[in-house]
């Protein structure tokens, strides 16, 4: 007997191996009104990574109640397809890609790729897309850092969830708009996940075309 196809959030979530495994953990990170279903942020602790901090160590991050000035945006960026940010090469370095993408996952405007590497972490997952504007993902992510990316402001937070570390990273590419990216990675280190993340995010920031 096959078992019925549960839904969740809209869409299809099948119970195989291929299916998008890190819907939850996102949803718990960028915040209930995101995801129909969603539960509100869960408190993390803020981690600062190193290839995030371009400004001199003597620089903080800042967290959301320091934050005055609107965020740094040197050029405002276009859209792109969602599935062609991480490329088969971009992922390599985190495991590489196991499967085809899974275009409006996690979140709408977003696509996410389940990656190889390792038969101890079967879901680990990459992941970027468009989603709300900078500010008010800091305002839901309040114990996030601003960091920064290639001259852009970012708001990163990390939150292990269910045995993963996952991390993300909303970078403001237009007042109205921020270039979201995630990276999932089984019983891996905060400050790790979020290098690692900096690289993905750099290179999805860098196919974005001029707005």
């Amino acid at each position: 007997m096959v078992s019925r196809t549960p839904r969740r959030y809209g869409y299809p979530v099948p119970n195989v191996r291929h299916r998008l495994p890190r819907v939850l953990a996102l949803c718990v990170l960028i915040g209930g009104s995101a995801l129909s279903g969603c539960s509100t942020d869960v408190a993390g602790r803020p981690v600062p990574a190193a290839g995030f901090l371009d400004q001199p160590e003597s620089e903080a991050p800042h967290t959301r109640s320091a934050i005055a000035q609107p965020p740094r945006i040197p050029a405002p960026r276009g859209d792109a397809d969602a599935c062609g940010l991480l490329s088969p090469e971009d992922l390599t370095p985190v495991g590489g890609v196991a499967g085809p993408p899974h275009p409006g996952s996690p979140v709408p405007g977003a696509c996410a790729h389940l990656l190889g590497g390792s038969p101890d972490s079967p879901d680990n997952t990459a992941a970027a897309g468009f989603h709300e504007p900078f500010p008010a993902i800091a305002q839901r992510q309040p114990r996030g850092v601003e960091v920064d990316v290639r001259g852009y402001s970012s708001w990163l937070y990390c939150e292990p969830v269910t045995g993963y570390q996952t991390c993300t990273a909303a970078t403001a590419i237009r007042s109205d708009r921020s270039l979201l990216t995630m990276l999932s990675l089984k019983d891996a280190s905060a400050a790790d996940t979020a290098e690692r993340l900096f690289g993905l995010t750099t290179a999805a920031l860098q196919k974005l075309p001029p707005a």
